[in-house]
Formats: structure tokens, C-alpha cells, sequence
């Protein structure tokens, strides 16, 4: 059922123009409607329920056209922005708050993740714009990490939780090319990185190569802020050494040099058929549509994981994050 745009109403989360159980949910605007941008800001806190039931609500047929259109449209929504630092993802920044979404290369796939899952602090809600819809895959699947959680096997739910989980990584001198932690942390200045570390709980060691290795030690579940509903709430299947081409040839000592990679908490190894368990379940729950121009996806990051497909030709997509 399509929903049409109005002030005053709340659609109720169910199936929407072929998207598949209302998720995310579609709002379309009305024939001939105003202004976008006074539209979202009076019925963003009407939908707040919405998103915390659906977890995702797309925004189609409004008048967002441009980058800057995108950047008011989520200023209306959420007056504080936050910044990408301590990222993972190559970005660009674009506008004040607003970032290209990734530029991973386009032929590989990013599995589904809560956005900076592996963090003390991460965004509560991610807004994706669609500023040149791909023609050929470039889609971002999403998936309720609520289900994910209750799909999991039992074991290892169980063993996650009481051990939990670490995050490492290494990241290359401040001028590097690729994976510089002058690129991660938005700054060239040590002392500011080692201050936010300590802030955000994040144990550091400057290497003699000019690099930096990080390591933060996080649950894989989490309750939500405002509904209090449990869900999986990790990245280790994307740090993880199995995430790379030659997973099973990987001794101890390769895998601690690897740009990420990611362990028990208390710095066990975790065993490739545990992750490829994990995959297993994160893609049976994994749901896409296709991206139109001007689209807006509100994405609430706890209650949803989201990706990207392998895409080619154009494609454009932005984000910001609160």
C-alpha cells in the first residue's frame, strides 16, 4: 500500500509499493505538494513511532534535487549533525554534515553493518540521499536487526555476549594514500587523535612506520535508547581476517598486521564457520528496493543494518548521520 504525504497523518507501517513488509516503509508525496523542507521538519516527530517500529522509512517524490536540498532537508530533521571521525568507510565530505556515502570500489559488495557499530559513540539515525540512482545494482540492502538477533544461533549469541568483542586495527602514516589515520580521526594533529581515543575509550600505540594501531573492545548486542529492544550490534564479520580473500591461509601473525581484523574481547581468535554462520543469517534477513532519484532513506542505526551491492556506470549517493 502506498502512503501519500500529508501533514497531519501517519501512515501505519505495512507493505509498500513491492518493498516487501513495509521495510522500509514508502511515503510518497502528494501530487503537486510545497515545500519539502517544511513538510519533513512538521511530520518527522509524528513518524518517530514509525521509524521506531519499522526501523526505516523512505521518502519518495519530494523536491530534492540537489546536495544542498539533501543537507536542509536533514538540518530540518535533525538540527545536530555529527562528523565521521574514527570512520571506516572512505568518504568524502561534501557539504557541512553530509558525506559521499562510500568510495569503496564499486565491484565489491559492503555486507550489512550498523554504521560505526564497533564505537563507544555512533550515530543514532543515518539519512541517505540518492543524488544519481545506479542503473545497473548499487542498491542498499537493509535488514531489522532485531530479527538478525533472534535468528542467531543460540551459541553464538551466548559466547559473544560473554566474551564480546575486539576490534583492531592499523592504520598507515598520516600522509599515506589509503588508510591514513590522519583520514580516520579528520586531523593531522597526535595529540588531538590520542585525546579522542582516550575519550572514546580506545586503546592506541603509535608505530615507528609513522602508523597508528587502534584497539576497542565492544558488546554484540545492544538495547535500543528509547523502545529498549535487544539486537545485534557488531561489525565483526566485516573486520574479521576471514572477511578477506585468503582467510584460511592466515597465520596469527599475518592476521595481526591486516588493516582490520577483529577478536574475542578477551584477544581469542574467532573460527571462520562462526562468521560464515553469522553471514548465513545476516543475508537470509538482508531486504532491497531500488534507489530512485531524490529518494531520502531515514535509517534509525540501531534498529537497522544497512550495505551496499556491487554496482556500474553512475552512481551517487550522500549521507549525513546524528
Amino acid at each position: 500500500m502506498s502512503e501519500t504525504a500529508r501533514p497531519i497523518d501517519v501512515p501505519p507501517c505495512g507493505v509498500a509499493d513491492g518493498l516487501g513488509e513495509g521495510f522500509p516503509h514508502l511515503i510518497r508525496a502528494a501530487p503537486g505538494a510545497g515545500d519539502a523542507i517544511a513538510w519533513l521538519e512538521q511530520a518527522m516527530p509524528r513518524l518517530e513511532p514509525e521509524l521506531h517500529r519499522c526501523g526505516a522509512l523512505l521518502f519518495r517524490g519530494f523536491a530534492l534535487r540537489e546536495a544542498e536540498d539533501f543537507r536542509r532537508a536533514v538540518a530540518a530533521m535533525a538540527p545536530r549533525l555529527r562528523d565521521y571521525t574514527g570512520g571506516t568507510s572512505p568518504r568524502s565530505q561534501v557539504a557541512e554534515g553530509v558525506y559521499t556515502s562510500t568510495e569503496y570500489p564499486k565491484h565489491l559488495e559492503i555486507p550489512l553493518h550498523n554504521e560505526m557499530s564497533y564505537s563507544s559513540r555512533w550515530p543514532q539515525r543515518l539519512y541517505f540521499f540518492c543524488a544519481v540512482a545506479p542503473q545497473t545494482g548499487g542498491a542498499t540492502p537493509i535488514a531489522d536487526s532485531r530479527r538478525i538477533l533472534q535468528a542467531m544461533p543460540a551459541r553464538i549469541v551466548d559466547e559473544f555476549e560473554r566474551r564480546e568483542l575486539l576490534y583492531v586495527r592499523n592504520l598507515a602514516s598520516a600522509q599515506s594514500p589509503y588508510n591514513a589515520w590522519s583520514k580516520a580521526f579528520e586531523t593531522e594533529d597526535r595529540e588531538q587523535v590520542e585525546a579522542y581515543c582516550r575519550e572514546m575509550d580506545i586503546g592506541y600505540e603509535w608505530q615507528r612506520s609513522g602508523g597508528l594501531r587502534i584497539q576497542e573492545r565492544r558488546p554484540a548486542t545492544r538495547a535500543h535508547p528509547v523502545t529498549g529492544e535487544r539486537v545485534w550490534f557488531n561489525q565483526v564479520h566485516l573486520f574479521h581476517a576471514s572477511n578477506t580473500p585468503l582467510a584460511s591461509a592466515l597465520s596469527a601473525r599475518i592476521e595481526a598486521g591486516l588493516p582490520m581484523a577483529a577478536y574475542y574481547g578477551d584477544g581469542g581468535r574467532i573460527g571462520n564457520d562462526t562468521l560464515a554462520d553469522v553471514r548465513d543469517v545476516l543475508n537470509a534477513h538482508r531486504r532491497g528496493f531500488r534507489w530512485q532519484q531524490g529518494d531520502l532513506l531515514v535509517v534509525d542505526n540501531v534498529l537497522a543494518a544497512h550495505g551496499r551491492l556491487p554496482f556500474d556506470g553512475p552512481r551517487r549517493i550522500l549521507v549525513a548521520m546524528s
